[in-house]
């Protein structure tokens, strides 16, 4: 029997996912059932796109190392500076402002840390909002524990950050670095990007955007953004896992994060995965082709799943900015449920989300965004859309949702009373 393994007392019920198979006569789904599952996690990752399929199969016979001159290398090279060109072209960028990376957190942690690092004798401030990526804070606990100041700009109960706290902070002396995500990952919220960086900008200081949830969604022009650093992850708009990118703006000092070898211009070190690059090139270029409709098709979506939750799902709250956000995320969360038990409910019905804190492995992690946001002790739930979600899959879920809520709080409420009885069986009335 599947138990979740929990120190005694970590809950006062007994609402085990078992309970619920049990009440609803199924077992287990098989991983095999996957195909048949209708998938609301894009947030996390997209599927594979048949463009960055075509780009793969292709790759693989490149297999030559790009840095050689013979005939093999050189074939590899040329694919990888197209694949370089390609992708500048949709960030309006020069194909040598591209750095290529393995994926979001490896492009956050090379601009921050050598963003900071050819600086260090100027300051020692970096600017963050108290919402980031994991991604982003890790990086910058790195460099705290290294003696660098980290200045967490506070956010309201949207998630918006606080642009005249940002403003003070951004003129302070020695700041040298801000970071200010382009949209939250867990909320969806869309941050004010292009008025920080005008400020960052006015006081001399460089400017990052995590820009990982919007890359492939929205239109992303590192120029129109006045950022001078902008990190992009491929899985997240239909390239392979382990592969991403980060712009880095002209002029603009970069430490190599590792160090090691002369690759990427001295400014990332390590083998390119070139299958990766030339799929993650065409995944952007097919999602850019797209990208207004898809956009409007999936904020559609979107709003009639939080229209939906907020009146059909009771005490159930919808977090995020309702209109300055991503098309095609909402979070929201049911406090008086088990989670993880949920989440499994749903994907018993053929529903696959997400929840908990963003890239943690557990369901029962409290969302530090949140937290920041005013909502503390809450663990957020996600629903994000994508190219292959229809609207017979938006109808369905929210068709099933309302009714799997109730059935676990009827269960939720048997095995309340079941403990109670186990604890004191003369405390619950007899009721055969």
């Amino acid at each position: 029997m599947l138990r979740r393994l929990e120190p005694p007392g970590a809950h006062d019920t007994i609402a085990f996912f078992p309970v619920y198979l049990r009440f609803s006569g199924k077992g287990p789904r098989s991983v095999n059932d996957e195909t048949s599952t209708t998938y609301l996690d894009h947030a996390s990752g997209a599927p594979v796109s048949a463009a960055a399929e075509r780009a793969l199969s292709r790759a693989l016979e490149r297999y030559g190392d790009p840095l050689r001159f013979h005939s093999a290398g050189l074939a590899t090279r040329r694919m990888l500076e197209d694949s370089r060109a390609e992708l500048a072209e949709g960030l309006s960028a020069q194909p040598d402002e591209i750095v290529f990376t393995s994926g979001g957190t490896e492009s956050v942690a090379l601009a921050i840390w050598g963003a900071v690092r050819p600086r260090r004798e100027e300051g020692n401030r970096v600017l963050i909002s108290a919402i980031e990526h994991p991604a982003v804070s890790g990086i910058c606990h790195t460099l705290e524990n290294d003696g660098m100041e980290i200045v967490r700009i506070p956010v309201d109960e949207y998630g918006r950050v606080d642009l005249d706290r940002y403003a003070a902070e951004i003129r302070a002396p020695g700041t040298l670095l801000a970071s200010i995500q382009h949209a939250n990952q867990e909320v969806g919220t869309m941050q004010p990007v292009g008025e920080a960086a005008r400020l960052a900008r006015e006081a001399g200081v460089a400017f990052h955007t995590d820009a990982c949830l919007t890359a492939g969604r929205l239109p992303l022009d590192p120029s129109t953004l006045g950022a001078d650093l902008v990190s992009i992850s491929g899985r997240k708009f239909g390239a392979p896992a382990g592969i991403g990118a980060l712009f880095v703006r002209r002029g603009l000092a970069l430490a190599a994060y590792p160090c090691g070898d002369d690759r990427e211009r001295k400014r990332r070190s390590g083998m390119e995965n070139t299958p990766g690059v030339a799929a993650m090139a065409a995944a952007f270029s097919d999602a850019r082709a797209h990208l207004a409709d898809e956009a409007a098709r999936q904020w559609s979506f979107t709003e009639r799943i939080r229209r939906a939750i907020e009146e059909r799902v009771s005490s159930a709250s919808v977090h995020g900015h309702p209109t300055q956000r991503v098309p095609h995320l909402v979070c929201f969360s049911i406090p008086d449920l088990d989670p993880e038990v949920l989440l499994m409910a749903l994907d018993q019905k053929g529903f696959a989300l997400s929840g908990g804190s963003f890239c943690s492995g557990s369901a029962h992690d409290t969302s530090g965004v949140l937290e920041a946001m005013g909502s503390p002790d809450t663990i957020a739930l996600w629903a994000s859309t994508g190219s292959t979600t229809t609207e017979d899959d938006v109808d369905r879920f929210l068709e099933v949702l309302p009714g799997v809520v109730e059935d676990l709080r009827r269960m939720d409420a048997a095995s309340a009373e079941a403990l109670a009885r186990l604890r004191d069986p003369g405390a619950v009335a007899d009721r055969s």
